[in-house]
């Protein structure tokens, strides 16, 4: 059974896609065949904390951050859901910390067991957070280099677009907003030109898909040539070819030896002779002919006498 390119197309990219799932399941270290809990957290600051981070416990990976977002209308706090994939017992006074994992990897939760308490953690519970102490104090101080370098960037682009200001005379001006004005009406054209478009397209759109369905129809064709041009066997025909060729060789050989009558015809000049003078004679003979046909044709109305009784003597005169 032959499928179309189509179909082999739709199912490559289908499992190209699952493969690029399951790979990245696989690079995230995620069990997708397992089932996980899912618990609640409410911060007043997540400080960077992203979906996907991984949630510990002693340094353990046992989960990872599911979905972050603001625990109300207000802004009042950001609500993180996180899933445990482990199935361990902790307590429900159990907390949950955000913490730093290095200066390029992020913040991660870090869950810390509660000691004593006999209540414990269901899935679909709210936990309690808290932050790592000096987070806040370290973030200010990670992001004062950028405040810095963002003053002193606005300043130079302040500084630039002053001294074209002082560069740019009236003139100048003018033509820039001419410039601008040109453009504006380039983009409009483009716009009318893109709407006739439009409906060229839709009022031609039987004739387009009849023009796209022929060009289908003939790669369909190329195919099936293709296809045939691929099935002939090649080394067969160039084996027949070559012993075709091999016949023939034989053949002008043995002519060229003077083998066979035409070999003889070719190589006997004797022959070539007799057949020349044959010729001359016969021309010989038509010119004769033409010349005293008499000679070779007798016709009469009243009978052709016998030539033996014209030349024969009269016996009464002797």
């Amino acid at each position: 059974m032959r499928y179309s390119r189509e179909i082999k197309t739709g199912v490559f990219a289908v499992v190209s896609i699952l493969l690029f799932i399951l790979g990245y399941q696989y690079m995230k270290n995620s069990k997708l065949f397992q089932v996980s809990r899912e618990f609640y957290v409410v911060y007043e600051n997540v400080v960077g904390l992203e979906a996907g981070a991984p949630v510990t416990i002693n340094g353990m990976r046992v989960g990872k951050v599911k979905n972050l977002a603001l625990a109300n209308k207000a802004g009042d706090g950001v609500l993180v859901t996180f899933l445990l994939e482990n199935d361990f017992e902790f307590s429900k006074s159990s907390v949950v910390k955000i913490y730093a994992s290095g200066i390029i990897g992020g913040n991660n939760l870090a869950l810390l067991p509660a000691v004593g308490d006999p209540i414990m953690a269901r899935a679909g519970d709210t936990l309690r957070g808290e932050l790592e102490s000096g987070m806040i104090d370290g973030l200010i101080e990670k992001f004062s280099p950028i405040e810095k370098s963002m003053l002193s960037t606005l300043t130079k682009v302040d500084s630039v677009l002053s001294d074209i200001d002082q560069v740019l005379d009236a003139r100048s001006k003018q033509h820039l907003r001419q410039s601008m004005e040109s453009l504006s009406v380039a983009m409009e054209q483009l716009s009318q030109t893109a709407t006739c478009l439009n409906v060229l397209v839709d009022r031609n759109q039987n004739e387009l898909n009849a023009a796209f369905k022929s060009i289908l129809k003939t790669s369909t064709n190329l195919e099936t040539i293709t296809d045939s041009i691929a099935s002939v066997n090649t080394a067969q025909m160039l084996k027949d070819l070559s012993g075709s060729i091999s016949a023939l060789n034989q053949i002008t050989n043995s002519m060229a030896q003077g083998e066979g009558s035409l070999g003889a015809l070719i190589q006997d000049d004797g022959l070539y002779q007799d057949l020349r003078t044959l010729t001359e004679d016969a021309q010989n003979l038509l010119k004769d002919i033409k010349s005293q046909p008499k000679r070779y044709v007798h016709f009469s109305l009243f009978g052709r006498k016998d030539d033996t009784q014209e030349h024969q003597p009269n016996k009464k005169d002797n």
